[in-house]
């Protein structure tokens, strides 16, 4: 169950997840669940964006902790990536010849749906470009996943 920091006192049998507000408010509020490999399928033209325009989500906690709380900034990474092995690995590991996938979220600012990793990379890098596709919001419903 995911809770707010006001609900996160609640006492369950299930441990609640904490997400850090500053996700929460630049979140895409889809009211379903993603399903990557439907998102990778659409028919999307692939774009050169200037890097800065995403820039902002360095800042923004979008991934977990050991415990499944969603707290880490990719800023916190890039400056202690030994401290967060999973997430170094990753941003080591990606392969950015795939482009990212974006949106434009609820506040109108380009949103990672899929690569926040190998944008990462990217930016540690030095690139001021990055290969992208733009999902249009019109298309995102055909990437809900079918088992949730």
């Amino acid at each position: 169950m995911i809770q707010s920091p006001e609900s996160s006192s609640q006492a369950d049998t299930e441990r609640d997840i904490y997400v850090d507000p500053r996700h929460t408010e630049h979140a895409f509020d889809l009211p379903f669940w993603r399903d990557n490999e439907k998102l990778w399928a659409l028919d999307v033209p692939v774009e050169e964006m200037e890097i800065d325009e995403l820039l902002w989500i360095l800042d923004v906690p979008f991934w977990e902790n050991e415990r499944g709380d969603i707290v880490i900034t990719p800023n916190e990474v890039i400056q202690n990536a030994d401290q967060y092995p999973e997430h170094r690995d990753r941003i080591n590991g990606g392969d950015t010849s795939y482009p990212l996938d974006v949106m434009k979220n609820r506040r109108g600012k380009w949103l990672t749906l899929d690569g926040l990793h190998r944008f990462v990379q990217l930016v540690l890098a030095g690139a001021n470009t990055v290969q992208v596709r733009k999902i249009p919001p019109d298309l995102i419903h055909l990437t809900a996943r079918d088992d949730v």
